[in-house]
């Protein structure tokens, strides 16, 4: 059963499809699950409407996630693979733990 995003992975998205995929339809992405590694998650996402994509390792102009508790901030990633979205990747820069808290987030 799929979930919704978080408004951290959905502004993540949607600032991800602006800049790399003009015409992607966030809407329709769900999550199929989450994994935390203890500093980071990956979120697995499925999108209903089989938007096709070209395949690669996908940011936003090197953005940072700004969370309290995280000294270094977040980066993330979104693979693409067989032309669909495939999951985003958080991590923490350093040796931090993070284990998914997304209060009071901000992205610079």
């Amino acid at each position: 059963m799929s979930e919704d995003l978080t408004p951290l992975e959905r502004e993540v998205l949607i600032i991800t499809a602006r800049e790399n995929w003009p015409g992607f339809h966030h809407e329709t992405v769900r999550v199929a699950r989450r994994e935390n590694t203890g500093a980071g998650r990956f979120t697995y996402l499925e999108d209903v409407r089989g938007q096709s994509l070209s395949d690669g390792q996908y940011s936003a102009q090197g953005r940072v996630i700004e969370i309290p508790g995280i000294p270094n901030g977040l980066g993330f990633v979104i693979a693409v693979s067989s032309s669909r979205i495939n999951y985003i990747e958080f991590f923490t820069y350093g040796n931090v733990s993070w284990e998914g808290a997304e209060e009071g987030w901000s992205i610079l």
